[in-house]
């Protein structure tokens, strides 16, 4: 699966030229043009690398980086090139600053860079759910059997790393209709899914409740066939 980077850029020109070169390099590339237009598409989106200019119409791309996932990777290109600028980026979780005018190469040298750090995270430090076998299987590779309901609710969250999704849309995942769905049902689901996982042998369940707004798997959950 292509490495799916996401561009925040106001410049519609640049935004558009750049997603084209990036799907010419093999990658996923997507843009939009605003920190609200940011919010509406990582609602319901997920990605993999985040590219940010930092002057946008409605703020600093710096506060997107407060609200991305920790796990995906970042990069500032920016006009604003002074040493304090920088260092405000860096300091804000930026994996990287580039200022504009800059190579393309090298930007697609970082990409590639942050790609690789990714994969070989993602052997080590991922769950994989088995769609063959109904199992889920931890990173130290303890597998555990799942039931229809339980395979149904965690296919809901895979590539999905700490996106909140609403206890409405796991309902509707589900099958069911919010409107008459008992909720005391998903909450049996948890309890007895989450204890089935830490029986096996896990510390710590990665699937967290979000109280008034729903449920996020905070770790990197891929689909697997074996």
């Amino acid at each position: 699966m292509p490495t799916k980077i996401l561009i925040v850029d106001d410049e519609r020109d640049f935004r558009e030229g750049l997603v084209e070169l990036l799907k010419i390099e093999g990658f996923d590339a997507y843009g939009i043009e605003s920190i609200a237009g940011y919010d509406r598409w990582s609602s319901c989106n997920d990605y993999d690398i985040l590219i940010l200019d930092r002057n946008l119409p409605d703020g600093d791309g710096l506060e997107i980086l407060k609200k991305r996932n920790s796990l995906c990777g970042s990069i500032i290109l920016s006009c604003e090139g002074q040493t304090h600028d920088r260092i405000q980026g860096l300091n804000a979780d930026a994996d990287y600053y580039l200022v504009k005018p800059f190579p393309v190469d090298e930007l697609v040298a970082i990409l590639s860079r942050l790609e690789r750090k990714m994969f070989i995270k993602d052997d080590t430090d991922v769950w994989k759910l088995d769609q063959i076998r109904w199992e889920i299987k931890s990173p130290k590779h303890l597998e555990i059997e799942l039931t229809k309901s339980e395979f149904s609710l965690l296919n809901i969250f895979v590539d999905k790393p700490g996106l909140v999704i609403s206890r409405d849309d796991i309902i509707r995942s589900l099958g069911f209709n919010p409107i008459n769905y008992d909720n005391r049902r998903l909450e049996v689901m948890l309890r007895r899914l989450r204890k089935k996982i830490e029986d096996a042998g896990v510390v710590k369940f990665p699937l967290q409740t979000v109280y008034g707004v729903g449920l996020a798997f905070t770790e990197k959950l891929k689909s697997s066939k074996n």
